[in-house]
Formats: C-alpha cells, sequence, structure tokens
C-alpha cells in the first residue's frame, strides 16, 4: 500500500467521523432542522422534465443566440454573478443558486439585485440556511455540512453534502426536484489555469486575491471527486446529466453539442 493510498484511508476515516458529529449537531438543533424540513415542498416537483444548468464562464459569451432562444423555454438555473452578464438579458433563470458564505455577508444585496432584474415573477433561490433572515420561507434553504466520502447525500431536507461548488449544488437540487435530464451551458471548470479571473461578466470588481495555484489544484481536486460522485448518482437514479460547454474541461459527464439535443 502506498503513502498516497494510506492518506486516503486516514482521510476517509476522519471524514467519516466528522460526518457522524455534523449528523448529530444537525439533530440537535431544531430550528435548522424546521427551516429544512421546508425543501419538501420541491421533492419531485419536476418530475420527469429537464432542466439546463447555466454557469458563468467565459464561453457563455460566445454562446450563439440560438441556444439562447431555445433555453428561454425551458427551466433554467442561475449561479453566483450571472446576473451581471448580458445573457441575464436572454435567459432569465427559474432557480438561483447562491451557496458562497459571502452572499450573506459582504454581498447580502445580491438577492435584491437578483430579483430587481426580473420584469415578471422572481426566481426560486436554493442557498445556505443562514441566507434565511434575507428571504421569506419561499426558497430552498440547505444546511450542508456532510463530507461527501463515497456518496452524495440527495435528501435536501436534511444535513445534506457540501458539494463547494455551486454547479455541484444545483444538481443536487435539480435531481432532488426530480429533473431527469440536466444539461450544463456555461460550465467552462478552468478557473485554476485563469487564477480565478474570468467569467461571461465583467469581474475587475470581484478578482480573487492571495490565492495561488497550489489553491485552485486543491479545490479543484476535490470539487472534480464531487462531481464523479453526482455522476454515480445519476446514472444510480436514471438521470442524464450532459455537458454542453464549449471547450469543458470538466469529465465527469458526456460532453456534446447543444444540437444533439432533441428539441
Amino acid at each position: 500500500m502506498s503513502k498516497f493510498d494510506v492518506k486516503n484511508k486516514i482521510d476517509d476515516w476522519l471524514y467519516a467521523t466528522y460526518n457522524t458529529v455534523a449528523d448529530v449537531l444537525f439533530f440537535l438543533k431544531r430550528d435548522i432542522r424546521k427551516v429544512t424540513a421546508g425543501n419538501a415542498r420541491f421533492i419531485r416537483k419536476e418530475t420527469g422534465g429537464r432542466c439546463f444548468i447555466v454557469g458563468t464562464g467565459p464561453s457563455l459569451k460566445s454562446v450563439p443566440d440560438e441556444l439562447f432562444n431555445l433555453m428561454s423555454k425551458e427551466y433554467c438555473f442561475g449561479v453566483n454573478f450571472l446576473y451581471k452578464s448580458e445573457v441575464f438579458n436572454k435567459v432569465k433563470p427559474n432557480y438561483y443558486v447562491l451557496m458562497d458564505d459571502y452572499f450573506w455577508g459582504e454581498y447580502s444585496n445580491t438577492f435584491s439585485e437578483i430579483c430587481n432584474k426580473y420584469d415578471i415573477g422572481k426566481p426560486v433561490f436554493i442557498t445556505d440556511y443562514r441566507a434565511k433572515d434575507l428571504l421569506n420561507d419561499h426558497h430552498m434553504f440547505l444546511h450542508a455540512k456532510n463530507y461527501p466520502v463515497n456518496n452524495v447525500r440527495l435528501d435536501l431536507c436534511g444535513n445534506s453534502s457540501a458539494l463547494m461548488n455551486v454547479v455541484s449544488y444545483s444538481i443536487a437540487a435539480a435531481m432532488f426536484m426530480g429533473f431527469k435530464e440536466i444539461y450544463l451551458v456555461g460550465c467552462d471548470y478552468n478557473a485554476f489555469s485563469t487564477n480565478g479571473i474570468g467569467h461571461c461578466y465583467d469581474d475587475d470588481d470581484l478578482k480573487e486575491s492571495g490565492l495561488n495555484l497550489a489553491y485552485f489544484l486543491k479545490f479543484y481536486h476535490i470539487t472534480t471527486e464531487f462531481h464523479y460522485l453526482l455522476a454515480k448518482e445519476a446514472k444510480k437514479n436514471g438521470v442524464k446529466i450532459i455537458n454542453i460547454t464549449d471547450g469543458s474541461l470538466l469529465d465527469a459527464y458526456p460532453r456534446v453539442s447543444y444540437k444533439k439535443i432533441d428539441w
């Protein structure tokens, strides 16, 4: 057994112990359990349908209007600062995923800024329970403290998996809701080679600071393993996840052209 195998076994044991403690703490937090229990209203809400998860990669700038026109008639998930992009004028997501700490801190105004972009209706936010005081009860609030070791928890009413990457959370939520076909667009998955800079929007005011290559490679290693686990869960549940992002480096899901989709 190599030293890497030994490290992995030790890590798995530590994470299993951590997960047990996290589950106990979640059980003891009745107020949080009450909040996440409300997610039951979304279980199989969209049974059998399909959706599109729109990332914020720079490839969105070259997506043809034909695809946006087609997507505008479908269920869509938006993430992070997508609303700052011109893309938002072409596709208004039904669901919006915000899972980074600064969205209920420094950038807590993001929720209202997104809502102001909608002329008719508002999106359903999928976010951490800590954002509860910023929204009403009609959204999905997650308590994501489980570290995925061999599987991803798709029961979002409980202590769900901490998936780190917002697209991963979007995929988990889409499966929780019952979507059977999930398409990824704008998910370039290459920030490790751009120092985190480069999106479909102007990110001059949102540049990362103090993050080096080692950080990005470690982060991408972990999130990629989580994507592999999501792919395994999708296969087990009869869900198709297709990556239609041109040039995407994410290989957990089949990568095809949007023209291959049966519109």
